[in-house]
């Protein structure tokens, strides 16, 4: 569900969401001229969305085959398809941004934003929002494919239950960015971003089971613009 709000804090750790919904930005760096956009997916027009899936399907992302590789000795991921409502993912802010060089920064900064805030519907079965509710993102861009910050675990980190400012709010937020020294022409960031269930049983094998349910693909690119 699109729910665009202006920006505000997400509750991850230091700083605000970009807010609402902005697909494009043109900018000029070291005399050279730029665009950082959203990607489209295949959809049509220049406004483009992210996309819901009730299961991983990009094979250029790879996030079954990245996800068992990383962490199937010790998991079994068990995928149960996505929500009947399609509703439950409210998307607050989806923003391309541009931060320009200042006095702590000394390059350009730019990239996209993601923030999801998760409401489920108890009528329709939606897993409830508790502790052990979690978030996997896989990623195709520079890095490793499981954004996990390499702990012993696959779940992304800045997603689940957190606080903002005394209200409980199960979100994921994501702003990947690139530059610092400078930006390189035509780099690619492409993600796909699953709620799962930490159920904290175990199969006959011996390994964690966990739920993935629906999820989100999303992405943003850089571009040199040529004249």
């Amino acid at each position: 569900m699109l729910d665009y709000r202006s920006s505000r804090p997400h509750g991850w750790y230091q700083g605000s969401t970009v807010g609402g919904h902005v697909t494009s930005k043109d900018f000029e760096y070291n005399g050279k001229s730029y665009r950082v956009a959203l990607l489209p997916f295949s959809q049509s027009g220049d406004n483009p969305y992210l996309v819901y899936e009730d299961v991983p399907a990009d094979p250029a992302i790879g996030f079954k085959q990245n996800l068992a590789e990383a962490f199937g000795a010790h998991y079994s991921f068990k995928y149960v398809g996505g929500f009947r409502g399609r509703n439950e993912f409210h998307v607050q802010s989806h923003s391309v941004y541009v931060s320009k060089p200042s006095g702590n920064v000394p390059g350009l900064d730019c990239g996209a934003d993601l923030h999801v805030v998760y409401r489920p519907d108890s009528r329709k079965g939606d897993p409830a929002a508790n502790d052990n509710l979690l978030w996997i993102q896989v990623v195709k861009s520079v890095g490793p494919a499981l954004d996990n910050l390499w702990r012993a675990n696959p779940f992304y980190l800045a997603g689940g239950l957190t606080s903002v400012n005394g209200e409980k709010v199960f979100s994921f937020y994501d702003a990947p960015s690139v530059g610092l020294g400078g930006p390189e022409p035509d780099v690619r960031f492409m993600a796909e971003a699953f709620l799962v269930q930490d159920t904290g049983t175990k199969n006959a094998a011996g390994k964690d089971v966990v739920n993935i349910f629906g999820g989100i693909r999303w992405g943003w690119q850089l571009q040199e613009l040529t004249r």
